[in-house]
């Protein structure tokens, strides 16, 4: 008798990503997004560091190879009895422009981007958008545990289920970093996290902002979608602060909202 697999509903939200030149398939560089469903629609959320390959700092390429892509590949899981997963192109510029939202505000200083995709009503694929999923409305708070759910140099965590990496934060959550709206966490995360999804959990007595029990006190684990990962601050060695960036949640709506595409080509 096979055993059955229940994975954690959390591990179905995250898609794999390859980069790649729409010309030779070349494979630049891999990373993580996920699905964001707003207004009954879908929309593929992951860093605007790896649709243009560019660092949105000073704007010199991410990779030694300096290759900017043009199409990215996804796997789904498929919808059946089987764990299997199907990879589907998607091409990133639109008749020679970029086909991705940026941040109406902050521009690329986001490195958020949002992707309008549409799910036919026969996709035979499992689609999970994170804010499907049912959280807990407790604030973030300093040295929370968080797990950023990505693939560190494309491993996975069996099929292409997602690695759950831990961290800690660790800035001051509601405080906008350097006038961004962003924190650091403590993780020594690896290249291919970029574009993941960031959950806190906590576990314990949860009395919420009015400190004392009520009957909205809650007992047991909590958990949160806090923000999209984008990265290391890079030192001078991997060992250097190893503090990652996540971009607050509530970027995704106002990218969205904002719906300002692109102008640059970068190919």
């Amino acid at each position: 008798m096979k055993k059955t697999i229940n994975p954690h509903p959390l591990s179905f939200v995250t898609i794999p990503v390859t980069m790649h030149l729409k010309e030779t398939k070349a494979l630049l560089y891999s990373g993580t997004s996920f699905i964001y469903n707003f207004n009954d629609k879908h929309y593929l959320i992951t860093n605007w560091h790896i649709v243009t390959g560019l660092n949105p700092t000073d704007k010199k390429p991410i990779m030694s190879h300096g290759g900017i892509p043009d199409i990215m590949v996804l796997s789904f899981l498929l919808n059946d009895k089987k764990v299997n997963w199907k990879t589907f192109t998607l091409e990133i510029y639109i008749n020679g422009k970029a086909d991705w939202l940026i941040h109406p505000i902050h521009k690329e200083k986001v490195d958020v981007i949002a992707i309008e995709i549409e799910i036919p009503e026969d996709f035979n694929c499992v689609v999970r958008p994170i804010n499907n999923y049912e959280f807990h409305d407790f604030d973030l708070e300093i040295a929370d545990d968080v797990f950023v759910l990505g693939y560190p140099y494309s491993f996975t965590g069996g099929g292409n289920f997602p690695i759950w990496k831990k961290g800690s934060v660790a800035t001051e959550p509601e405080i906008d970093y350097e006038g961004l709206p962003k924190f650091f966490i403590d993780t020594a995360s690896k290249p291919g996290m970029s574009g993941s999804p960031v959950i806190f959990r906590r576990n314990g007595i949860h009395l919420g902002k009015e400190e004392k029990l009520t009957n909205k006190t809650m007992f047991g684990e909590i958990r949160d979608f806090v923000g999209v990962y984008s990265g290391r601050v890079i030192g001078e060695s991997d060992f250097d602060a190893q503090l990652g960036v996540v971009w607050k949640k509530h970027v995704i709506e106002e990218i969205i909202k904002g719906n300002i595409k692109e102008e640059r080509n970068f190919v």
